[in-house]
């Protein structure tokens, strides 16, 4: 399966400039309920900020008006749309990470994939779930088994 299937598309993803204040991406955290912000320049991802590297940001006394673009790490990993499942998990184990930008041929953003969002889906090829595609992922609670 291709990531392009199950990541979370662009316009569902939430976005930020690189001159975003970190404290105005933590609150666009917590009100969206996610768990990272893309940062974007000129449809370009340049960077991603996780929960994980606010709480550092919090932790190391960075001044919540920081921005963006001086926080995110320059070693951003992105993979194209129709990248295979089995090398995203291949990826995201070997680079210990959690999410993933996925770009356009031309490095444009299309969207993010989770670790989460990985491991559903192998699982669900896997068959380790004894409930079909459709009605899992279109209910957020989890079916009870019998």
């Amino acid at each position: 399966m291709k990531v392009a299937e199950y990541m979370t598309k662009s316009a569902e993803t939430q976005v930020a400039s690189p001159h975003t204040g970190l404290g105005d991406i933590a609150k666009q955290l917590t009100k969206h309920k996610c768990s990272c912000i893309v940062i974007i320049e000129n449809k370009k991802p340049i960077g991603i900020l996780t929960k994980t590297d606010l709480t550092r940001a919090y932790a190391e006394g960075i001044s919540p008006d920081t921005q963006a673009e001086s926080f995110v790490s320059d070693n951003l990993i992105c993979v194209k749309a129709d990248t295979q499942t089995d090398d995203i998990a291949d990826l995201i184990q070997r680079e210990f990470i959690h999410h993933l930008v996925v770009v356009d041929e031309e490095g444009s953003f299309e969207g993010v994939a989770s670790s989460w969002d990985v491991a559903r889906e192998v699982s669900l090829d896997a068959k380790a779930f004894p409930y079909n595609r459709e009605l899992w992922t279109k209910h957020a609670d989890t079916p009870k088994m019998q």
